[in-house]
């Protein structure tokens, strides 16, 4: 028996690794090392007599938390207008679950967090150039590759990168993972050296530079600012700390607000150029489309501001607007709410918006030390991209915030950070 549950243990712990360095790439992956790792996960039995358990603070806010949002996303179902989309929901949000829940009963002794966040930052690296490549390389030698040439036949899909670029990490959830990178770096620092991390770094900020993802650069500031107070916080006269604040705080937003200005979007979308305007109910193009998006929901907030239209209708809802004014790709795309607040309010009323804004606030003040930075850091990274999309929205975004949350849990929490490698018990 103890043989059999080593096994299962070892199985586990490296489809836990496979599932850290397959998040910057296609989602089919990530499901499948998901499914493995919880498996192999019950397969151990250690939820049975594990008396180690210490109850971990952070771990049973997170618990209780979701829990009780999955109660009132369920009980939503009796009044949803649309059952089958909500229970689709429902179905996807019961996996956030999964892991406060492995976090409490007990991860196994293989687990070094070391270990694991060096596999997450490695992948991470190795994902810029693929992302890179065909994003950029692939897709503009073949768009000059057809502009200029004569026959309609030509083309350079000889290695299949069509569909490469179709699967590749979404943006949002791209940039989020290379913004958590830098807490990576920070905690590792010590072991990888001044200049490797001086050079990765530079590697993350051009990479998150060049995505386009304006937000990654709000999520940037956010992760700088936290490393910068986490810092100057551990020094012990009173004056160094307001002061070295003072100044991260300042050089961190000039440094943001250059950045924007020089951004490759920073001029954004016109509604005029996606979509076929109502003349009459907007005047002028909107400088952004999730302006018109928001716009229109907040119009009709009647409708669900009490108790909402029941879990995951918010689109559908929309949609039904998008054709009224048509705004023909709109409805064609389907585009969600893009503010994970505003979508739980749609869905679940005023009341779940606010205690949903409430419950991710509170999550960093039940860790400490080294767990509160990265928790801070993946937090802060979260709430922000929450502003303009729906992160929670699909698997990648609630496998994001589980995976982060797993590894706050594994890291010490009040050791110093060039302690030597911890396991957990």
């Amino acid at each position: 028996m103890e043989k059999y549950k080593k096994i299962i243990s070892k199985i586990n712990f490296g489809a836990f690794l496979m599932l850290l360095a397959s998040l910057p790439y296609p989602l089919p992956f990530i499901q499948f090392c998901w499914y493995v790792w919880i498996v192999t996960w019950l397969l151990e039995f250690r939820y049975i007599g594990r008396t180690p358990l210490k109850r971990h603070s952070g771990m049973v806010y997170l618990s209780v938390g979701i829990l009780l949002w999955m109660i009132w996303n369920i009980l939503s179902l009796f009044w949803a207008s649309h059952t089958q989309i909500a229970l689709n929901t429902i179905v996807r949000y019961a996996s956030m679950l999964t892991i406060p829940f492995i976090c409490l009963f007990g991860c196994n002794e293989y687990y070094d967090w070391r270990k694991c966040i060096k596999v997450l930052l490695i992948s991470g690296l190795i994902s810029i150039g693929v992302y890179m490549f065909t994003h950029y390389w692939v897709i503009n030698f073949h768009y000059a590759l057809n502009k200029h040439a004569t026959d309609k036949i030509v083309h350079i899909d000889w290695l299949n990168m069509n569909d490469l670029l179709l699967n590749i990490k979404h943006r949002m959830h791209f940039t989020n993972l290379l913004c958590m990178l830098i807490p990576c770096l920070v905690i590792l620092h010590s072991k990888i050296g001044k200049l490797r991390t001086i050079v990765a770094a530079a590697i993350l900020l051009c990479a998150i530079y060049m995505t386009g993802s304006r937000m990654a650069m709000v999520n940037v500031v956010v992760v700088a600012t936290v490393t910068c107070c986490w810092f100057i916080l551990r020094k012990q006269k009173a004056w160094v700390k307001y002061t070295g604040i003072g100044l991260a705080i300042v050089v961190i937003l000039l440094g943001s607000v250059g950045g924007m200005l020089l951004h490759p979007r920073n001029a954004g979308h016109s509604v005029s150029e996606l979509i076929s305007v109502n003349e009459e109910r907007i005047e002028k193009p909107a400088f952004e489309p999730r302006f018109a998006i928001w716009q229109t929901a907040l119009e009709q907030r009647d409708d669900y501001i009490l108790y909402g239209l029941g879990a995951g209708n918010a689109t559908k809802y929309l949609v039904k607007c998008y054709q009224e004014n048509d705004w023909k790709q709109y409805a064609s795309r389907q585009f969600s709410p893009h503010c994970q607040y505003l979508g739980v309010c749609m869905d679940l009323g005023i009341v779940a918006a606010i205690l949903f804004i409430i419950f991710w606030i509170g999550i960093p003040f039940f860790f400490t030390g080294t767990q509160r930075y990265w928790v801070l850091c993946a937090t802060g990274i979260s709430m922000c991209s929450m502003m303009t999309d729906m992160l929670l929205g699909g698997l990648e975004g609630i496998v994001f915030v589980a995976i982060m949350a797993v590894l706050g849990y594994l890291l010490p929490s009040n050791a110093p950070i060039s302690d030597s490698v911890q396991h957990v018990e």
